[in-house]
């Protein structure tokens, strides 16, 4: 696709006049919760014109005037000032036609700091002594800097920006560069410190940044000379050490990958105490949640060091990927986000190889991806965005995640280093300015010699995956024959509605052989032939066809292929990524009504006693799965059945695996994360006495002195401890559990007590919890935590979740209706994106078709279709051999 046939469509601002410069200058109120401000914007008027539309968003607007550089005397006034309040402009209609040349348009204008975390916004945090205090900051991304200042808010817009803060003396104030000058100033009665600083480089209206408030900073400089400082809330500044020495082994890291070194002469991390996402790149100064950047490393578990880690390595991606180099419009944004997750993998790898960061990705970013790519209300990788304010609904896992998984893809075919050295040539080509996703593939295909946009584009321009199925296997001498046959794969196994192909690199290996190169099939259907390894007999023998699960598809294999390769998995033939990646297929097949639950459970038999990290997720995830599935409407029978099954399976991993409730010196990274999973297996599944008496043990210490006796529950299994001793208590438990919480204030601590205290069985106690979700007590950002608590605890809690949403969806609305869509998105998913039945389907459908909420309707849309794949899911296996005993019976 062109770029003229892209921007087909596109809403954008006349482009007769276009910024070069920006002087901002702005005073914010921190006690009324506003901001005067004054800009002058460097111009090229490109046409004549007596109108200039930028955009805007619930700002006010004082004097406005234009003046040529040809004519610096003269100066023009706006005669009138036309809002749009539809589209986010103000027009500035002047009383003469501005000339064509260089000129600046100078603007006084006033602004809310409002509490939606977008935008220019106020926070509320602690300060040294303890009391709470307002501080101030920006989300920008993706079309919020028109809430602070006028401007042109697209990506392409790029320019250089200078901003000027005045500010109480007492705070520290910070933008993406670093002070010019500071000096104290009169305003009315008031001494207030006026902060210059220094010009930053041309970029995008998204990147720009603004900080003010009570921090305290440690700092470390990388090789390059880079000065990097992580800001913490007052008397924290231990918990901000371990991003700082990832940051600056990233950075150096980056350098040269990249081949072009970090432009800007600091770095500032800071962390934010409300804020909607994880983080947020702005160029040298960036923002992120306090849980993403700040972490205990006494007590700290090994998935909030992993987290951590990821945030950081993202972030800095951000720096040349999004921020150096940006996509022209949203529709690339996928050049963004998914180019930095699939980076914040490799440079963890590299920092921490003690992380696996590899094994995990099939499960922890290509699943996520294939799951919400299944759904015929996904969307391709490069949507078409004509509108930017619809492009929240598009910060999901197929910008992310998919466009992650596709990268690794071409990385596997095209080979590291034609990868760096194409990324390179990228980077210097397009600095400073913005791209297409067909630059990228140019680069590639010039570095490798391979014609990278023929391979991509199948993968970037439609929505939707392969289903790759073995349609005949059979074993001639030396020489496994397969016919394969790839479809378009739905979640819901609805015949698709139209015929897709994709160009599929297979990685192939046998029982003896890996590493083979890969085999291109690029038709519908293909024959392939496939060489066993040497000394390999036709008895012994297995054929898997996407190793190191690379290709982001699922893989149906022959009943003789499968018998094969679980004999393969009983033997511990296969990698640990190969193990979980046949299982994800097979649930993933299971769920489409391709194969039946009841295959899915044999297949997992061969995994008893499995001691890897990677393949416990993969067993989470279809023992979890199907035990809600089984909730939401099996018989009684049937699921005591499965839960029977489930316990053998998780107290036959606990005990091989022996991770008991204290860690070990000799314990690894990813030991941690299994203790922490198998944990909560074992709550769900195999609580036995003696469990159960040391989780309240536990829990008794825990609540009487949170803080001091953090240790006794630790971070890795505390919720799920609090949410086991929940479901089994009364309001007792809840009471202690409270009080402990009003004793907490770090936001990870405050997160585990949001996602349990809504597991009490009592129903008085799940009304009072989500009463209080929205009572204001609880952060705009962390109320929905409470929200997937109740509805997580049990099939009541669902349904009295979805009864609270809809009792009170005018106050949930009214309380994030001008944040982040996710928000909203993550309270929707709590409330109604549990259910298994088409008359839920129906009831969810018809509600918000009284109450739209049309920024999230795409998501609405992927809710509704999950709930009816899964109610077919449900009559699917209520019907299969999993109604008989004997089944069962035979899994034993």
């Amino acid at each position: 696709m062109s770029a003229a046939e892209k921007a087909k469509g596109r809403v954008l601002l006349p482009n007769l006049v276009q910024p070069t410069r920006y002087e901002v200058k702005l005073t914010p109120d921190l006690d009324q919760y506003v901001f005067d401000g004054q800009q002058s914007v460097e111009v090229e008027v490109q046409e004549a014109t007596a109108e200039v539309t930028m955009n805007s968003r619930e700002l006010r607007f004082g004097a406005v005037s234009f003046t040529a550089d040809s004519d610096p005397d003269k100066v023009i006034e706006a005669a009138a000032i036309n809002t749009n309040i539809k589209d986010m402009t103000v027009t500035f209609v002047f009383e003469e036609i501005l000339p064509v040349g260089k000129g600046k348009i100078n603007i006084e204008f006033t602004g809310i700091l409002n509490n939606q975390m977008a935008g220019f916004y106020r926070s509320n945090y602690k300060d040294f002594n303890g009391n709470t205090k307002v501080m101030a900051s920006t989300q920008f991304e993706a079309i919020d800097a028109r809430r602070c200042f006028p401007c042109w808010d697209e990506p392409a817009q790029k320019a250089v920006f200078a901003v000027t803060l005045v500010v109480d003396p007492t705070l520290t104030a910070m933008s993406n560069m670093p002070e010019r000058c500071s000096k104290l100033i009169k305003v009315g009665s008031k001494t207030l410190k006026e902060i210059s600083f220094m010009d930053s480089p041309k970029m995008s209206t998204y990147l720009l940044a603004i900080v003010i408030g009570e921090f305290d900073y440690i700092q470390d400089q990388t090789k390059n000379g880079v000065l990097v400082r992580v800001y913490t809330p007052p008397n924290r500044t231990s918990d901000g050490e371990f991003a700082l020495a990832t940051a600056t082994k990233c950075l150096d890291l980056y350098d040269e990958f990249f081949g072009l070194p970090y432009p800007l002469p600091k770095l500032d991390m800071v962390a934010i105490p409300e804020f909607a996402a994880g983080a947020m790149e702005n160029w040298g100064l960036v923002t992120y949640r306090e849980v993403d950047l700040m972490i205990d490393q006494k007590n700290a578990s090994n998935q909030q060091k992993q987290r951590v880690c990821i945030v950081v390595t993202h972030e800095l991606a951000h720096q040349w990927f999004g921020n150096l180099v940006t996509m022209g419009w949203w529709d690339d944004l996928w050049l963004n986000e998914g180019f930095a997750s699939w980076c914040e993998n490799w440079a963890a790898d590299v920092i921490n190889p003690q992380y696996k960061m590899w094994d995990q990705f099939p499960f922890d970013t290509l699943g996520p991806a294939l799951r919400l790519d299944s759904l015929e209300s996904s969307h391709p990788i490069q949507v078409p965005i004509a509108r930017a304010e619809t492009v929240d609904e598009v910060f999901d896992a197929i910008s992310y995640c998919k466009g992650a998984s596709v990268i690794r893809m071409a990385h596997a075919v095209i080979g590291h280093e034609a990868f760096r050295k194409g990324l390179q040539a990228y980077m210097k080509k397009h600095q400073y300015s913005n791209t297409e996703t067909f630059d990228l593939w140019s680069a590639w295909s010039e570095s490798s010699g391979t014609a990278v946009k023929d391979l991509m584009s199948t993968w970037t321009e439609q929505m939707g995956f392969p289903l790759l199925e073995v349609k005949s296997f059979k074993i001639e001498g030396s020489v496994a024959k397969l016919s394969l046959e790839q479809s378009w794969f739905l979640s819901s196994g609805k015949v698709p509605p139209e015929e897709k192909t994709w160009n599929v690199p297979l990685l192939i290996r046998t029982a003896k052989q890996t590493g083979r190169d890969a085999v291109m099939m690029t038709s519908k259907t293909m024959d392939v032939e496939v060489p066993l390894g040497a000394g390999e007999t036709a008895d012994e023998a297995f054929i898997m066809i996407n190793e190191g699960i690379v290709t982001p598809m699922r893989v149906s294999y022959t009943p003789e292929m499968l018998q094969r390769l679980a004999k393969a998995v009983s033997a511990g033939k296969l990698s640990a990524i190969d193990r979980s990646g046949l299982l994800m297929d097979l649930y993933a097949l299971a769920k489409a009504g391709k194969i039946g639950l009841d295959e899915v459970l044999k297949f997992v038999s061969s995994y008893a006693g499995e001691k890897d990290y990677v393949v416990w997720e993969a067993l989470d995830t279809v023992l979890m799965g199907s035990n809600k599935l089984f909730m939401g409407g099996a018989p009684p029978e049937m699921h005591a059945r499965f839960k029977a099954f489930a316990s053998a399976l998780v107290s036959k991993g606990w005990k091989e695996v022996d991770c008991g409730w204290t860690s070990k010196p000799t314990d690894g990274h990813t030991d941690g994360l299994l203790r922490s999973l198998l944990m909560r297996l074992v709550s769900h599944f195999a609580p036995d006495g003696d469990w159960i008496e040391e989780a309240r043990r536990r829990f008794d210490l825990y609540v009487e002195d949170p803080e001091g006796r953090a240790s006794d529950l630790p971070d890795e299994y505390r919720t799920t401890v609090l949410q086991a001793v929940l479901s089994k208590g009364g309001k007792e438990e809840y009471t202690k559990l409270m009080a402990a919480y009003r004793k907490l204030e770090k936001n990870v601590d405050l997160k585990h007590v949001q996602l349990s205290v809504g597991w009490s069985p009592v129903k008085s106690v799940k009304e009072e919890v989500m009463s209080w979700a929205i009572s204001g007590e609880v952060k705009i950002q962390d109320f929905f935590y409470v929200m997937i608590g109740v509805s997580a605890s049990s099939r009541e809690g669902l349904g009295m979740m979805w009864e609270f949403f809809k009792s009170n969806f005018k106050t949930i609305h009214k309380m994030v209706k001008s944040a982040n869509g996710s928000i909203m998105d993550a309270c929707l998913s709590a409330s109604c994106g549990g259910w298994t039945s088409e008359e839920k389907a129906s009831e969810v459908e018809a509600f918000f078709e009284k109450n739209p909420l049309p920024a999230n309707t795409r998501k609405i849309s992927q809710i509704l279709e999950e709930i009816r794949a899964n109610a077919g899911f449900l009559s699917r296996t209520v019907a299969s051999d999993l109604a008989k005993e004997e089944f069962w019976n035979g899994l034993a």
